[in-house]
């Protein structure tokens, strides 16, 4: 493993453009395609340590904008004046009381780089996939605006379909996208979704592990 990431072009990327992770240059290309984020906007990215999301977001939301990174691991200090982070539990978070803290009422966007930890048994690793995105999407239906976007890293699983159709649900426009960033080994896969519909009253999530 280690010597396929030393012959790794966007791992010695990284390194050079000072990103600390190559997971960056997964982002910029989303963003690239989909154009989802502008200046001023509010970012709140789940999953942040080591904090390449929050990096590229810095850039993208330029200094009028915010970024809010929450992890259970701690991110190490960044020298930018528009990105926070706040070591937490995304599965125990109140919600409404960090939108409280940072004086908000909602977000113009949310990204998801979390992994959960894959066992290679399919069941297994479907309702841990499962389990972290009905997590996620709670905190996608408290904190993001209507007609706000969201980013989040899947696998390609028996569950992938399933979660299609709830995003589908919520979002106007939901595509998915394998960057070129991404390991072709991988089976990650990207949600880009794109216009928070209004209101999904009376649905209740289907992924509940």
């Amino acid at each position: 493993m280690a010597r396929f990431i030393l012959k790794d072009p966007f791992y010695k990327k990284a390194k050079q453009e000072g990103f600390r992770a190559r997971s960056a240059y997964k982002l910029k290309e989303i963003e690239d395609r989909f154009h989802l984020v502008r200046k001023g906007n509010t970012v709140l990215d789940l999953g942040c340590s080591p904090g390449s999301f929050l990096q590229v977001l810095a850039g993208m939301v330029g200094e009028k904008g915010t970024v809010i990174g929450i992890d259970i691991l701690p991110t190490p200090p960044l020298p930018l004046t528009n990105v926070t982070t706040v070591e937490a539990d995304i599965r125990e978070t109140d919600v409404l009381d960090l939108l409280k803290r940072f004086s908000l009422s909602a977000v113009d966007a949310v990204t998801c780089d979390i992994a959960p930890n894959l066992s290679g048994i399919r069941d297994v690793d479907d309702a841990r996939i499962e389990e972290l995105f009905a997590s996620v999407l709670k905190v996608v239906d408290e904190a993001l605006k209507p007609g706000g976007h969201f980013i989040i890293k899947s696998f390609s699983t028996g569950v992938q379909k399933r979660i299609a159709a709830e995003l589908q649900m919520r979002f106007r426009k939901v595509s998915q996208y394998k960057p070129a960033a991404s390991r072709s080994v991988s089976s990650e896969v990207f949600f880009v979704c794109a216009g928070k519909k209004e209101t999904v009253a009376g649905r209740k999530s289907q992924v509940t592990g």
